[in-house]
Formats: C-alpha cells, sequence, structure tokens
C-alpha cells in the first residue's frame, strides 16, 4: 500500500505529541488523590467531604470553560501550520484576556451563588461551614483557572507538549506541597486546601508566562491583548458554540449520577466508580485527541491536504489500539481496581457486574474522542455542538423515554445510545470538512485562513 510509509510516520508524529499530554492528564486524578488524603488526615472526616464535594463542583463549574483551551488550541495550530507565529500569540493573548474577564465575573457570581447553592443542595449539618470556606475561597482561583486553559490551548497548538506537560506537572506539584502546608502544617484544614490551591493556580499563570516569554523572547504580554480585534470577534464566534457543547455533555454525566442516586445508594457508588474508570480512559484517549487537534489544525493552516488525510488514519488506529489495550487491561484486572477503590462489598458486586458495560460504552465512545480532536484542529465548532445536542437530546434523552430508569442497565443503554449517536452525527461531518479543505487548498495552497 502506497500510503502506508506517511500514515506510519503520521501515527509516530502522533505518539510523540500525544505522550507528554497523556501524562498532564494524569496529573488531574493524582492531584484530586492527594488532596484527598491530606483530606483523610485531617482531624474530621467533613473536611474530606467538603473537599471531595468541593473539587467536584468546581472540576464541572471550570469545565464548562473548557472551550478557552480548545477554542485556542485550534486556532494557534492553524497558525502554525501557515507560518503565522504572530496570529498565534494575538490568539493567545485575546484568550488570556476572556479568561480574565470570565473569572472576574465568576467570582462575582459565585460569591452571590454559594449560598443559594448550599441552600438547595441542603448538605449535612457538619459539613455546610467547611464546605462554604472551601467555596468560597475556590472561586478566587476563576481567573488564573480559567488563563491556564488559554495557556495550555497555546502550548498545544504550537505543538508543544512537553512543555505543556511541564505546565500541569509543574502546577500540580507546587499544588499538593502548599496544600500540605497549610491544611496540616498550619492546621486551616479545608481551607488550606483551598488556599494552595488558589495560589498555585495564580502560580501556573506566571510559570505559563515564562514559557511565552522563552518561546517568543520578543514578545509583550501586554501588547498581546486586543479587546474586540479581529482575533477576539473569531474566539467569540468559536467558543459560543463550544461552551454549549460543553454543557451539553455535562448535563449527561450529571444526569446520570442523578438518576443512579434515585435508585440506591450501592447503585451510585458503583455508578460513580465506573465514571472513575471511564475518566481513567478517557485521560489517555484525549492525548491522541490533542494530537489531532495539533495535527489537522496545522494541515488546515498549511493547505495540505494529503498529510491531513494522512493524520486522520494515525488518529483513528492509535485510538482505536489504544481503545483494545484500555479495554483488555480493564477485562483482565478491572475486579482487583475495583477492590482497591471500595472495600463495600455490595459496592464491589454491582460494580463488578457493570464491567460488563465497559468496553461497549468505551467502544462506543473512543472515536468521537479523536473526532472531537479533528474538528477542534479545524475549528468546526458548530459542527460540534450540533453533533453533541443531538446526541444528547436523542440519544440520552429520548432512549431514557424508552427504558426502565430504576435500573442501573437501563441508564447504561441510554448512555451507550449517546455516545453512539455522538460519534455517528461528528462523523457524518467529516467529508465535508475534507471538502472544504480541498477547496480551501485549491484556492489558497499557502494561506492561513480559519475554517
Amino acid at each position: 500500500m502506497r500510503t502506508a510509509g506517511p500514515i506510519r510516520i503520521a501515527i509516530s508524529r502522533h505518539w510523540s505529541l500525544a505522550w507528554p499530554l497523556i501524562i498532564a492528564n494524569a496529573a488531574t486524578p493524582l492531584l484530586g488523590l492527594a488532596d484527598a488524603a491530606i483530606a483523610g488526615h485531617l482531624d474530621s472526616a467533613y473536611y474530606l467531604a467538603a473537599v471531595t464535594v468541593g473539587a467536584e463542583l468546581f472540576a464541572v463549574f471550570f469545565g464548562a470553560f473548557n472551550f478557552l483551551r480548545m477554542g485556542t488550541t485550534g486556532l494557534v495550530a492553524q497558525a502554525t501550520g501557515a507560518q503565522n507565529p504572530k496570529i498565534g500569540l494575538e490568539t493567545l493573548g485575546n484568550a488570556l484576556l476572556l479568561g480574565l474577564v470570565i473569572g472576574l465575573c465568576l467570582i462575582g457570581i459565585g460569591w452571590a451563588g454559594i449560598p443559594t447553592a448550599l441552600a438547595l443542595a441542603d448538605p449535612a449539618a457538619d459539613l455546610v461551614d467547611p464546605l462554604r470556606g472551601y467555596l468560597e475561597i475556590r472561586i478566587y482561583g476563576a481567573p488564573a483557572s480559567l488563563m491556564l486553559f488559554a495557556v495550555s490551548g497555546w502550548l498545544i497548538g504550537l505543538g508543544r507538549t512537553r512543555e505543556a506537560l511541564y505546565l500541569a506537572v509543574g502546577i500540580n506539584a507546587v499544588n499538593i506541597l502548599l496544600n500540605f502546608v497549610f491544611a496540616i502544617g498550619l492546621g486551616l484544614n479545608a481551607k488550606g486546601i483551598a488556599i494552595g490551591t488558589v495560589i498555585a493556580e495564580v502560580l501556573g499563570i506566571f510559570y505559563g508566562f515564562y514559557w511565552v516569554k522563552t518561546l517568543h523572547p520578543q514578545a509583550s504580554i501586554i501588547r498581546l491583548y486586543k479587546p474586540m480585534s479581529e482575533r477576539m470577534l473569531q474566539l467569540l464566534r468559536l467558543n459560543g458554540p463550544l461552551f454549549l457543547r460543553t454543557i451539553a455533555l455535562q448535563t449527561v454525566f450529571v444526569t446520570l449520577s442523578v438518576y443512579a442516586a434515585r435508585i440506591g445508594v450501592t447503585e451510585a457508588a458503583a455508578v460513580g466508580l465506573f465514571l472513575v474508570l471511564l475518566a481513567t480512559a478517557a485521560y489517555a484517549l484525549d492525548g491522541f485527541a490533542f494530537a489531532s487537534e495539533i495535527e489537522a489544525g496545522r494541515q488546515l493552516g498549511a493547505g495540505q491536504v494529503r498529510e491531513f488525510v494522512h493524520g486522520l488514519w494515525a488518529g483513528a488506529i492509535v485510538t482505536v489500539l489504544c481503545t483494545i489495550c484500555i479495554i483488555g487491561v480493564i477485562g483482565l484486572f478491572g475486579g482487583s481496581i475495583i477492590e482497591l477503590l471500595t472495600q463495600h462489598t455490595g459496592v464491589q458486586s454491582e460494580s463488578q457486574r457493570l464491567l460488563q458495560w465497559f468496553g461497549v460504552i468505551l467502544a462506543a465512545l473512543c472515536l468521537s474522542y479523536w473526532l472531537d480532536g479533528v474538528f477542534v484542529g479545524l475549528t468546526r465548532s458548530v459542527d460540534m455542538c450540533i453533533s453533541m445536542v443531538v446526541a444528547t437530546g436523542l440519544g440520552w434523552f429520548g432512549v431514557l423515554q424508552l427504558v426502565s430508569t430504576d435500573r442501573v442497565d437501563g441508564l447504561f443503554i441510554a448512555f451507550f445510545s449517546f455516545g453512539v449517536l455522538r460519534t455517528l452525527t461528528l462523523g457524518s461531518r467529516l467529508p465535508a470538512a475534507l471538502r472544504q479543505l480541498r477547496s480551501q487548498a485549491a484556492n489558497h495552497p499557502t494561506k492561513y485562513g480559519p475554517v
């Protein structure tokens, strides 16, 4: 096969881009485990509950603004392919400004909304004060957290995945150290963990600026900000659909957990462990999806259709191979992993029963991760939004109307349908994206022009 050689080269390129990002992604759950371990050694169990619940709330809350990372990556990758670093720097500057403004707004919203959220959640009386203290401090990290999305997206868009790894690992290492010092060393308990996290995020911004100056010594961070410029309007047009897409995706996971909680405590815990395993698999697959973002954006920016097709094959192949390996590992060791994660026999039994769904659901979802990466690189955010809304509305909520929601298996049938529809609807838009790339390459073979 004549194209076997170029595809092998593309696979090698994908791997070199992906492995630092896979390690960087792994740092996120490790930080959560470290925080849980620190909180678990404080005086009372409700500090552990406050930290774990609060951290999960902020993961969902801040995760809704991950479009700052995705949009930045796509535009910067295209600028890199077109050999126009100026556009990449302008994109970074405007993404940083957008993250700062949104983050400051979230501080105000958070202070007004935290009491209301606690009242609606109605947690146990012992949990109210430590949880409120954790939330009220962590919200101050919103600007830094969102700006870090922009810096990470810029580094990934440049293909500087090792630097993105250094940034993620550096922030998490400092975070763990500060959390230990403030929570245990200074006796500030859950508030100490929140303070340590906020400081680590702020320091992470300065570390990110260090990489900007290292990679572009002549760049001025202040001059990068150009409010309401062409680049800012471009980001806003791109990020709006990505924001709606993220909301739709998170709605699926939140409602899955809610339905499971209605069934029973054991079932809710088992579904929670299932989602932990699924998220761990997604961290590995996201590394290859990020590599597809870089490759697709570069080839679009350079107008190289043939290399783009080779990259498509490479991304699909490594995604499928990685998925097979993950399913094999869970098939062999899933039961033992469940036993390590919980000592409750009822939860162990239900979790091990649900493992029969793991391979089926991951197989349905795996190519959607790869397709997300391709469409981020092509900056086709409207396609991504429509695909996710259709999959959520028909595949998830639609199927929930047809199955029994008082059994976990019924919920997983709907979840599987969501995964299949998410992959098929986005995949159906790939030929149109390829036609547009060919048309653009024919008209402007070397000129950068975002979709």
